[in-house]
């Protein structure tokens, strides 16, 4: 049976998602997903982070690491998201942002939410029905674990749930349906790091939000990334609060 522990963590563990702009498909083919993680690779040993478990799929990956700041974070996901961007644009002739903003963290604060997200990352290619059982992707920890080979930080990983290949299988059999798992891919971006976006994007300026389709277009992206409420985002924009209210009844009407 899989362990059950409830032991309160320091707040040194997170999960971390990243997407591809627009969902586009960054990681297309087998040779794009390698590459990533031998990038992740690489920038854990540099900013001293342990990996405990990962995913990367075809739009977008998560990752579940430990660090003792947050900043050493920070730094392991833009070495590795900038390389990265760097690589696609390159080999794909393009130009312009990879990622959908910089990337989504979440907190992990008991061992029993660790094993939960752990279990939660290695169903994701059967839950979008990649594969059948987990065990036969390729670009999982997954398999690290069963083979006890790949870039999981095993040790650090073995400090708060058994490693062993056997009770590994018997997380995955226990997590697999569980209702923890329905959690949305589709997380909410930083806001302040939409807007700075979007500024670029529409050249935002007072006379801009004056055109009633510049401002319709931004409070939709705004509202589709961040989930913020039509009252913040008139904060956000510094615009009165019924004329954001007076586009939105334009749209739907």
């Amino acid at each position: 049976m899989a362990r059950k522990s409830r032991k309160e963590l320091d707040g040194k563990y997170f999960h971390i998602m990243v997407q591809g702009i627009g969902k586009e498909m960054i990681f297309p083919e087998d040779e794009h997903k390698g590459y990533y993680l031998s990038i992740m690779e690489k920038a854990k040993i540099k900013n001293k982070t342990f990996i405990f478990a990962f995913c990367v799929m075809g739009n977008h990956a998560h990752i579940l690491i430990k660090a003792d700041k947050i900043n050493k974070v920070s730094l392991f996901m833009k070495e590795v998201n900038t390389e990265y961007a760097r690589y696609y644009n390159n080999i794909m002739e393009r130009v312009g942002y990879v990622f959908r903003g910089r990337f989504k963290s979440e907190v992990i604060n008991d061992e029993k939410y660790l094993v939960n997200c752990m279990a939660y990352i290695h169903n994701n290619p059967v839950k979008a029905h990649i594969v059948k059982k987990a065990e036969d992707y390729k670009y999982s920890s997954y398999t690290n674990y069963l083979t006890k080979r790949g870039i999981v930080d095993f040790k650090e990983a073995g400090k708060h749930y058994d490693i062993s290949p056997s009770n590994i299988k018997a997380i995955m059999k226990e997590k697999s349906h569980s209702k923890w798992l329905e959690h949305d891919d589709t997380e909410y971006e930083d806001e302040e790091e939409v807007f700075e976006e979007l500024i670029k994007k529409y050249n935002i300026t007072k006379n801009r939000l004056e055109e009633d389709e510049i401002l319709k277009s931004v409070i939709d992206e705004m509202q589709e990334r961040t989930g913020l409420s039509l009252r913040k985002i008139a904060i956000l924009l510094e615009i009165n609060r019924e004329r954001i209210r007076s586009v939105i009844a334009n749209k739907n009407s």
